[in-house]
């Protein structure tokens, strides 16, 4: 009965992750009424990337709340709650649409996504302190497989131009069998008992682990958008090679400060994701058949055993190297087979990521997995399309893995520092309501 529960906490964990990445990941809507202005529409694509960075931020804040005054079922039931908020948004939404709203929906949107992976992820990994595995991995599956799978336009179904029905990223339904799943697993914990903190000692709020995600969230969001200004404002500028060396170095050293501010080795996960998204987005992005995606999930399950199993930070580095080289020498070759093969790639090695660093603090490992979710400097390079092939300023093919490749190198000398500074430890399971030591 015991493994039952856990396997129903784990399928919970992976849908509420899954649900709270794509608020994060997409806009709210990709159908447009009739009355939209290109004003209204360019204010929805810039509050995407807004919108995640407001979500990453609020979902370390909720998650350290969670850890610090909160107890096992308390998460569980916070999770439950943005998830209604979530589909209570979207339901109103339907109901008053409009475009000069679809703005106001998104980031309301990113704040609910937000608050839904921190809570769940406070649970999950919780319970991965107190030895049940299950609840972590289904989280971490449901971030880094919404991660991976990217586009979810195909399968869907959101090319619809229906005005009513604009409000399906994520899909109505799938918010709905995520409120149920947690409301069954909060119920599953209500009668968890906490552990009392002695008296007379007051509980203070660790502020680093929400100071790291403020620094890695608004640096990535104003270096992109500086950089996507500077192509916009000097198209013919040679290059642009300064422009996006200086935002590399920013990048890298925010998501060195971030790794910094968290307890122990956490960091690592940071470090490993900051780069892993610019590789990712290196390999550019093409519709997928609904059967790839079930693969993919597969895949990216197989690397978080993997990454579990034998866990190295050295080897998710250097691979997240060799696939930013991939995207380098591949850019110019546009086909399904070599995206297929770069999202198996993908798939396998953000899932190892995952596995290999796992956090003994819960906040940073929310953290790392919305970090997962920023954009990064690929995203803010112009690409060819078919709207306009010969865009003045266009970066050469290979431009996206190099800078790939250049900010994966920066990060791995980030990653050297941190285990230099921060000596290995061992860490125990904490008991549920416990107090964990960190240098927060």
């Amino acid at each position: 009965m015991r493994r039952r529960g856990e396997l129903f906490d784990s399928v919970t964990a992976y849908c509420g992750a899954a649900v709270g990445g794509v608020t994060l990941f997409l806009p709210i809507t990709f159908a447009w009424t009739e009355d939209s202005t290109p004003y209204r529409i360019s204010s929805l694509i810039n509050s995407v990337p807004r919108g995640a960075a407001i979500g990453v931020i609020v979902a370390v804040a909720v998650a350290v709340l969670m850890r610090t005054f909160a107890g096992p079922a308390a998460a569980w039931w916070w999770a439950f709650g943005a998830a209604i908020a979530l589909l209570v948004n979207h339901i109103v939404g339907q109901q008053v649409s409009a475009p000069e709203l679809l703005t106001t929906q998104n980031y309301v949107d990113s704040v609910c996504g937000g608050m839904l992976l921190g809570a769940l992820g406070a649970a999950a990994l919780r319970c991965w302190q107190s030895g049940r595995q299950g609840p972590g991995f289904g989280f971490a599956l449901g971030g880094a497989g919404t991660f991976v799978i990217g586009d979810l336009a195909d399968v869907l179904h959101i090319q619809d131009r229906d005005p009513y029905a604009v409000l399906e990223t994520p899909p109505r339904t799938l918010i709905a069998v995520a409120i149920a799943l947690l409301l069954f697993s909060a119920l599953r914990h209500r009668t968890r008992a906490v552990r009392p903190a002695p008296p007379g000692i007051a509980v203070e709020l660790p502020i680093a682990p929400i100071l790291a995600a403020t620094v890695l969230a608004l640096m990535t969001l104003a270096m992109t958008e500086w950089l996507s200004r500077q192509y916009r404002d000097a198209p013919d500028d040679d290059g642009h090679g300064t422009q996006i060396g200086l935002t590399i170095a920013a990048l890298a050293l925010a998501a060195v400060a971030a790794a910094m501010l968290l307890p122990g080795r956490d960091g690592a996960g940071v470090l490993l994701a900051v780069p892993l998204v610019a590789a990712a987005d290196g390999l550019g992005a093409t519709p997928r058949p609904g059967w790839l995606v079930l693969v993919l999930l597969v895949v990216t399950g197989l690397g978080i055993l993997l990454g579990a199993r034998w866990p190295s930070a050295a080897v998710a580095i250097v691979a997240i190297l060799g696939l930013a080289l991939f995207s380098t020498f591949s850019g110019g070759h546009h086909s399904d087979l070599r995206y297929g093969i770069g999202s198996a790639v993908l798939a396998l090695i953000a899932g190892y990521c995952c596995g290999t660093a796992r956090p003994h603090y819960p906040p940073s490992g929310v953290l790392a997995v919305a970090a997962l979710f920023l954009p990064s400097l690929v995203t803010a390079l112009p690409r060819r399309d078919l709207m306009w092939p010969d865009r003045p300023g266009l970066p050469e093919p290979a431009t996206p893995g190099r800078a790939a490749l250049l900010l994966a190198l920066c990060c791995a000398l980030g990653l050297a520092v941190l285990y230099r500074s921060r000596p290995r430890h061992r860490h125990r399971p904490a008991e549920a309501g416990a107090a964990v030591p960190t240098d927060v």
